[in-house]
């Protein structure tokens, strides 16, 4: 199936958690984890995420496989001064039942890895999916009120407009709507990408498939004197059908890595496919805002 529409939620969040910009395909892999196709637009702030019903698809969910991990990113640059950066973030967790219901837990502004105790007295987006009941749930931890919506099927779905050909479930990230850069097959300020198999490792004693994209901007493309050339690569899980890895190399960023860690296959705890006791659900049919500041 293919997952290109997660991509658009996915740098939402990434704007609201204030991280550097991985490439699509690594986004795609933190999201995938929700179960949901976002289809809608959203509206991010550095305190605020903005979300609408439409952007909550049913899709085919993954039964028989449960789990429960983490993601990490690590960014590294080198500046024209001599300067090294090296960030690494906790940016999610993640459960998955054998039912398929899933939860994904989203670190907003996180920051560079600190003692447990500290990171979760941050902000949080909750997001749980219950392909069983057909309903998605948006939990605001500040305000304890869970933002419940009616799954759609793929059928029942809003036509939208056709998006440039990604399949970022298979390593393929998508690009920007091409227009911007001008249109036609023979345009040179198009980008070039090519992608090929990589075919199957084992990556932290999982069994994965890769595949290697590169994206070439070609020179005077923009503004540009040479070529610039964008690699990522990313490995998923043949089983959990879950990025396990991807590692992007940029001239202009540097290296970001992306990984799952801490991966248990066992069940995790029913309770965490809940709506909490404590919490208000609120049936959302109409765009809904989350405010994740004090103020």
């Amino acid at each position: 199936m293919r997952k290109s529409d997660f991509v658009l939620a996915s740098v939402i969040i990434s704007a609201v958690a204030g991280l550097g910009m991985p490439c699509a395909a690594q986004l795609t892999g933190v999201v995938a984890s929700s179960g949901t196709a976002p289809v809608g637009a959203g509206v991010a702030t550095t305190d605020s995420i903005t979300m609408a019903p439409g952007m909550f698809r049913m899709l085919s969910p993954v039964t028989g496989q449960p789990y429960s991990g983490e993601m990490e990113t690590e960014h590294t640059q080198t500046l024209s001064n001599g300067t090294h950066i090296n960030q690494k973030r906790d940016v999610s967790r993640m459960y998955r039942d054998s039912q398929g219901r899933t939860r994904t837990e989203r670190f907003l502004s996180p920051p560079l890895l600190q003692p447990e105790a500290a990171k979760e007295q941050g902000p949080r987006l909750v997001q749980i999916y219950d392909p069983v009941e057909g309903y998605s749930y948006t939990l605001e931890t500040r305000t304890h009120i869970a933002h419940r919506v009616a799954l759609q099927t793929l059928p029942e779905a809003p036509a939208r407009k056709a998006q440039p050909s990604a399949d970022p479930a298979n390593g393929q990230p998508a690009l920007p709507p091409l227009g911007r850069l001008g249109a036609g097959a023979n345009n040179p300020r198009r980008p070039n990408m090519k992608r090929e198999p990589l075919g199957k490792e084992m990556i932290d004693e999982i069994e994965a498939e890769g595949w290697r994209t590169t994206i070439t901007t070609a020179a005077g493309a923009i503004g540009n004197d040479k070529p610039i050339t964008h690699v990522c690569e990313t490995w998923h899980a043949t089983e959990l059908q879950i990025l396990v890895l991807s590692k992007c190399t940029d001239p202009r960023s540097g290296h970001s890595t992306m990984r799952l860690k801490n991966l248990d296959r066992s069940e995790p705890d029913p309770s965490l496919f809940m709506v909490p006791s404590d919490y208000t659900i609120v049936d959302d049919r109409d765009r809904f805002t989350m405010n994740f500041s004090e103020r």
